[in-house]
């Protein structure tokens, strides 16, 4: 198996405070995978440090093969799209005008704007069912729209590699699985996905890699039936919970007990 982007015994600090301390993960070419974890556990933080926005107190993030510090950061932008939790579009930016702002790491002084570019701006707004919003403004919309909008200007940066923060935050449920429908078809495609997820069973039914934090720490990794499991569920997200099998996928489903259910019927 092989490894684009990696960590290599990373400490990750946020001022004097101490969010993981010797950490290595390693996210498999090709694969959709999916970081589930209780609030603060630092699984934003983790992707933080793989997408470069957080340099690590020590340690090191490797980008095909060259510690992604030491890459230009446009170079960087083109291998690797990131979707952060919070985003801010400038004032009285348009729909249309956002997303093309994902095609700036393929500008240069020789490559001006292009008919690919105006390709892969359309596609992207397609793919997000925003293209009838291309002419409004972004703040002029509500909070699912525009986290559709942020996603497309991911995706219309078509790098091979894509980091998502809570992607499916403020979307209802269907725009939800709509969004992780795409991810997977963008995935069967050849992309790399790697995810923040809150939704264990949306994690369980898409993910083909799945890594559980606590604390900072790795507590489990690989394919979703050998990780979610009771046991680690409990542990993780001190829930007691059932796990069966899912009746549409087969994948993990996770039916939690609830604390005061036990010796209920």
């Amino acid at each position: 198996m092989t490894h684009r982007l990696h960590a290599e015994a990373v400490t990750l600090r946020y001022g004097e405070r101490t969010i993981s301390e010797n950490l290595s993960v390693a996210i498999p070419d090709g694969s959709f995978t999916v970081i589930v974890g209780p609030n603060a556990c630092g699984k934003s933080t983790l992707l933080r440090a793989l997408s470069r926005l957080l340099a690590p107190s020590s340690g090191q993030v490797i980008l095909d093969g060259r510690r992604i510090g030491s890459l230009p950061a446009r170079d960087v932008a083109r291998r690797l799209g990131l979707l952060p939790q919070s985003a801010t579009a400038p004032e009285g930016i348009t729909v249309a005008d956002l997303v093309a702002r994902g095609r700036y790491p393929h500008q240069s002084f020789l490559r001006q704007w292009s008919a690919a570019d105006e390709q892969a701006v359309a596609a992207a707004m397609e793919a997000t069912r925003i293209a009838p919003l291309s002419e409004r403004p972004v703040d002029a919309l509500s909070g699912g729209q525009r986290q559709r909008v942020w996603i497309a200007m991911a995706l219309a940066q078509q790098t091979p590699i894509l980091l998502l923060d809570e992607p499916t935050t403020f979307l209802d449920i269907a725009h939800q699985i709509d969004l992780l429908d795409l991810l997977a078809d963008l995935n069967r495609e050849g992309r790399t996905i790697v995810a923040v997820l809150h939704d264990l069973n949306h994690a369980c039914r898409y993910a083909s890699h799945i890594i559980a934090m606590k604390e900072g720490a790795i507590v489990a990794q690989g394919e979703p039936a050998a990780v979610i499991t009771g046991q680690l569920v409990e542990r993780v997200f001190d829930l007691p919970s059932l796990i069966i099998a899912d009746p549409v996928t087969g994948t993990p489903l996770v039916v939690p007990r609830g604390r005061g259910a036990a010796g209920k019927r």
